[in-house]
């Protein structure tokens, strides 16, 4: 199970909530127009795409080392996120299917492979994740984590500022009392920066977009940086490249006779 947990908290550690809608009313901050948190979310959330594929190289650090592999990824929006795995040469190794319901991979090494609902991964690997959220935090987009009277729109010089005021949950709102802030370019309607806090453990994810590109009528971070503090240091790097819309998309997957399950 070693390969299967590395390979998903490759891509959980990219697993970061956002904020939800609010009708307050922003201070303006260095000039930048007065507008409500709905307001902003609904200017940042346009990603209409139906099917994107990119490659992408990834750079993953922890106290044991580094790895570095290229992939292949693939996108239904909000149906299926297929990556294919490739370290060297091209030779495919992992294969992983996401959908809302399931995760699927192959380990073409060991001839394993992993099939099960995403409650039960959640269960094993710990977790507390759904296919809606990876899909937001891997297109730059906000799924909502506490109810809109938590947040807070700030000024902070030339960016808006959301802030979640964890003092305003009840204990019933949240499993965790996560203290987040999230920044926003106004200049190109994205998210740049977002801090996850929690200090009874004195943990920390903390997840910065950058080197947007023009994509149709979208603008899309082509570099992802992630990092973790807190009982393990994790480093996530996430660099896009031909990133395309398509008209339609394949997500093979299949195991070969041989394979054994997990």
């Amino acid at each position: 199970m070693r390969t299967f947990s590395f390979i998903f908290s490759v891509l959980l550690t990219t697993v970061l909530f956002y904020g939800c809608r609010t009708g307050k009313m922003a201070t303006t901050p260095s000039g930048l127009p007065r507008i409500t948190t709905a307001t902003l979310l609904d200017s940042v959330n346009t990603n209409s795409y139906t099917f994107l594929s990119a490659k992408l190289n990834v750079n993953h650090s922890n106290e044991k080392g580094t790895q570095t592999f290229g992939a292949r990824l693939r996108i239904k929006k909000d149906s299926v996120i297929w990556v294919s795995i490739t370290p060297a040469l091209g030779i495919e190794v992992v294969r992983v299917v996401i959908t809302p319901d399931s995760i699927k991979m192959i380990n073409r090494l060991d001839q394993k492979y992993f099939v099960e609902s995403f409650e039960k991964t959640n269960e094993i690997l710990q977790l507390q994740i759904n296919y809606q959220v990876l899909q937001s935090v891997l297109t730059g987009e906000f799924v909502p984590l506490y109810e809109e009277p938590v947040y807070s729109l700030m000024p902070l010089v030339d960016l808006y500022t959301l802030v979640a005021d964890t003092n305003k949950l009840r204990a019933t709102d949240a499993l965790l009392k996560l203290e987040q802030r999230t920044e926003f370019d106004p200049s190109i309607w994205r998210v740049t920066r977002t801090i996850l806090r929690n200090p009874p453990r004195n943990e920390q994810i903390l997840a910065e977009y950058t080197d947007f590109q023009q994509l149709e009528s979208k603008v899309f971070p082509t570099t992802m940086r992630f990092r973790t503090q807190g009982k393990e240091n994790i480093a996530v790097d996430l660099n896009w490249s031909k990133i395309e819309e398509k008209s339609t998309l394949r997500f093979p997957f299949n195991v070969p006779n041989k394979y054994v399950p997990y």
